[in-house]
Protein backbone atom coordinates (compact mmCIF):
# COMPACT_ATOMS: atom_id res chain seq x y z
CA UNK A 1 0.00 0.00 0.00
CA UNK A 2 1.63 3.36 -0.31
CA UNK A 3 1.48 6.37 1.41
CA UNK A 4 -0.79 7.96 -0.26
CA UNK A 5 -3.24 5.21 -0.16
CA UNK A 6 -2.76 5.06 3.86
CA UNK A 7 -3.60 8.49 4.25
CA UNK A 8 -7.17 8.55 3.02
CA UNK A 9 -9.77 9.24 5.27
CA UNK A 10 -12.56 6.25 5.05
CA UNK A 11 -16.02 7.81 4.32
CA UNK A 12 -19.21 5.92 4.95
CA UNK A 13 -22.13 7.17 2.75
CA UNK A 14 -25.20 5.56 3.29
CA UNK A 15 -28.22 6.39 0.63
CA UNK A 16 -31.17 4.09 -0.56
CA UNK A 17 -30.82 5.62 -3.98
CA UNK A 18 -28.20 4.25 -6.08
CA UNK A 19 -27.41 7.06 -8.16
CA UNK A 20 -26.98 9.53 -5.09
CA UNK A 21 -24.37 6.38 -3.99
CA UNK A 22 -22.58 6.60 -7.15
CA UNK A 23 -22.20 10.45 -7.17
CA UNK A 24 -20.87 10.88 -3.93
CA UNK A 25 -18.58 8.67 -4.74
CA UNK A 26 -17.23 10.40 -8.21
CA UNK A 27 -17.62 13.76 -6.22
CA UNK A 28 -15.51 12.38 -2.85
CA UNK A 29 -12.73 11.58 -5.61
CA UNK A 30 -9.55 9.97 -5.02
CA UNK A 31 -8.62 11.49 -1.87
CA UNK A 32 -11.34 9.26 -0.11
CA UNK A 33 -11.80 5.56 0.68
CA UNK A 34 -15.37 6.32 -0.32
CA UNK A 35 -17.76 2.83 1.12
CA UNK A 36 -21.52 2.48 0.18
CA UNK A 37 -24.35 1.22 2.14
CA UNK A 38 -28.20 1.18 0.77
CA UNK A 39 -29.22 1.50 4.20
CA UNK A 40 -29.28 2.20 7.91
CA UNK A 41 -28.40 -1.60 8.89
CA UNK A 42 -25.81 -1.76 6.15
CA UNK A 43 -23.92 0.97 7.62
CA UNK A 44 -23.80 -0.61 10.78
CA UNK A 45 -22.42 -3.88 8.99
CA UNK A 46 -19.72 -1.77 7.59
CA UNK A 47 -18.72 0.30 10.68
CA UNK A 48 -18.60 -3.57 12.53
CA UNK A 49 -15.78 -4.23 10.02
CA UNK A 50 -14.13 -1.21 9.72
CA UNK A 51 -15.79 1.41 12.56
CA UNK A 52 -12.12 2.16 14.09
CA UNK A 53 -10.87 3.30 10.81
CA UNK A 54 -13.73 5.09 9.28
CA UNK A 55 -13.23 9.16 9.79
CA UNK A 56 -16.41 10.71 8.35
CA UNK A 57 -20.65 8.89 8.23
CA UNK A 58 -22.81 10.40 5.81
CA UNK A 59 -26.05 9.53 5.47
CA UNK A 60 -29.67 10.46 4.01
CA UNK A 61 -32.14 11.09 6.18
CA UNK A 62 -35.30 9.31 4.41
CA UNK A 63 -34.42 5.94 4.27
CA UNK A 64 -36.71 2.38 4.10
CA UNK A 65 -36.36 1.20 7.84
CA UNK A 66 -35.08 2.97 10.04
CA UNK A 67 -33.72 6.30 9.01
CA UNK A 68 -30.59 7.91 8.81
CA UNK A 69 -31.36 10.09 12.05
CA UNK A 70 -31.76 6.77 14.06
CA UNK A 71 -28.40 5.62 12.73
CA UNK A 72 -26.31 9.06 13.35
CA UNK A 73 -27.34 8.41 17.37
CA UNK A 74 -26.95 4.58 17.24
CA UNK A 75 -22.79 6.05 15.68
CA UNK A 76 -22.66 8.51 18.10
CA UNK A 77 -22.80 6.12 20.83
CA UNK A 78 -20.57 3.33 19.61
CA UNK A 79 -18.18 5.44 17.67
CA UNK A 80 -18.15 8.81 19.05
CA UNK A 81 -15.07 9.55 17.05
CA UNK A 82 -16.29 9.32 13.87
CA UNK A 83 -17.99 13.12 12.27
CA UNK A 84 -21.53 12.46 11.31
CA UNK A 85 -23.04 14.62 8.77
CA UNK A 86 -26.64 14.64 7.64
CA UNK A 87 -27.85 14.99 3.74
CA UNK A 88 -31.76 15.20 2.92
CA UNK A 89 -34.16 16.28 0.34
CA UNK A 90 -36.72 17.01 2.74
CA UNK A 91 -37.32 20.11 4.58
CA UNK A 92 -38.90 18.29 7.48
CA UNK A 93 -37.09 20.79 10.13
CA UNK A 94 -38.17 19.33 12.87
CA UNK A 95 -36.88 15.99 12.18
CA UNK A 96 -33.62 17.07 11.40
CA UNK A 97 -33.47 19.09 14.71
CA UNK A 98 -34.34 16.05 16.69
CA UNK A 99 -31.53 13.96 14.39
CA UNK A 100 -29.07 16.71 14.79
CA UNK A 101 -29.46 17.11 18.36
CA UNK A 102 -29.88 13.34 19.08
CA UNK A 103 -26.42 12.33 16.64
CA UNK A 104 -24.40 15.09 17.10
CA UNK A 105 -24.44 16.12 14.17
CA UNK A 106 -21.54 18.49 12.26
CA UNK A 107 -23.40 19.40 9.51
CA UNK A 108 -26.95 18.96 7.89
CA UNK A 109 -26.82 19.35 4.10
CA UNK A 110 -29.51 19.41 1.37
CA UNK A 111 -29.50 17.37 -1.65
CA UNK A 112 -29.40 17.55 -4.45
CA UNK A 113 -25.11 17.96 -3.62
CA UNK A 114 -22.70 19.96 -5.55
CA UNK A 115 -19.47 18.60 -6.40
CA UNK A 116 -18.19 21.60 -4.65
CA UNK A 117 -20.17 21.17 -1.56
CA UNK A 118 -19.56 17.57 -1.47
CA UNK A 119 -15.37 18.14 -1.26
CA UNK A 120 -16.02 21.29 0.74
CA UNK A 121 -17.85 19.27 3.51
CA UNK A 122 -15.40 16.67 3.13
CA UNK A 123 -12.15 18.85 3.97
CA UNK A 124 -14.08 20.66 6.83
CA UNK A 125 -15.06 16.96 8.66
CA UNK A 126 -10.89 15.50 7.72
CA UNK A 127 -10.04 18.57 9.70
CA UNK A 128 -12.61 18.15 12.62
CA UNK A 129 -11.64 14.56 12.45
CA UNK A 130 -8.49 15.16 13.43
CA UNK A 131 -8.90 17.16 16.08
CA UNK A 132 -11.65 13.75 17.97
CA UNK A 133 -10.06 11.14 20.20
CA UNK A 134 -9.45 7.78 18.62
Amino acid sequence: MTETQQARQIVVYADDEELARKYFARAAGSDYEVLLASDADEALSILSREGARVAILVTDFRMPGRHGGDLLRQVSQAYPHIVRILVTAYADKDALLEADNAGEVFRVLEKPLGLSTVREMLAAATAASALRPK
